[in-house]
């Protein structure tokens, strides 16, 4: 697969794989408070990288991947 477009994508390259990183980290309701916090400053950059974090395999417990996505309603976490 071709991640160059990656850069421009949500985070940035590197911003993407550290907030998947951090929230590795974190409990389930750490990650979910975590999730709600970046989707409600910039939902635009959010959900480019939720995307991202699908097609790489990232977080596949929260989102799931591209072939099996798992819901989630942001406002409700």
């Amino acid at each position: 697969m071709n991640y160059s477009w990656r850069e421009n994508t949500g985070y940035g390259d590197w911003g993407n794989t550290a907030k998947i990183r951090r929230i590795k980290e974190k409990s389930l309701e750490e990650q979910k408070a975590y999730i709600k916090e970046l989707w409600q400053e910039d939902p635009e950059k959010y959900y480019e990288w939720k995307e991202y974090c699908m097609d790489v395999g990232g977080l596949p417990d929260l989102f799931g991947t591209p072939n099996n996505p798992i819901p989630i309603d942001e406002s409700k976490l």
